[in-house]
């Protein structure tokens, strides 16, 4: 049964089927082993599927870290 669950990271509401988790929206995001790590470290719960996938895209990348730097806006999540 899905639940009901806040992102820790933006605060959106988002339903988790880690029951079903064939069936939840986070199967559709892969993750490399670094940003794996990032989540586990920072993060204690699921979250939602826009937070899953903006981590994918910049945690670990160093050419989109090093553009929003360069425009003074220095991400939490580029390590």
């Amino acid at each position: 049964m899905p639940m009901k669950k806040v992102c820790p990271r933006c605060g959106a509401t988002f339903e988790c089927m880690n029951d079903q988790i064939l069936s939840c929206h986070c199967i559709t995001v892969w993750l490399n082993e670094q940003q794996r790590a990032y989540l586990q470290k920072n993060y204690s719960g699921c979250l939602c599927h826009d937070c899953l996938t903006d981590i994918a895209m910049t945690v670990g990348d160093v050419s989109l870290c090093d553009k929003q730097k360069g425009n003074d806006k220095e991400s939490t999540d580029c390590q």
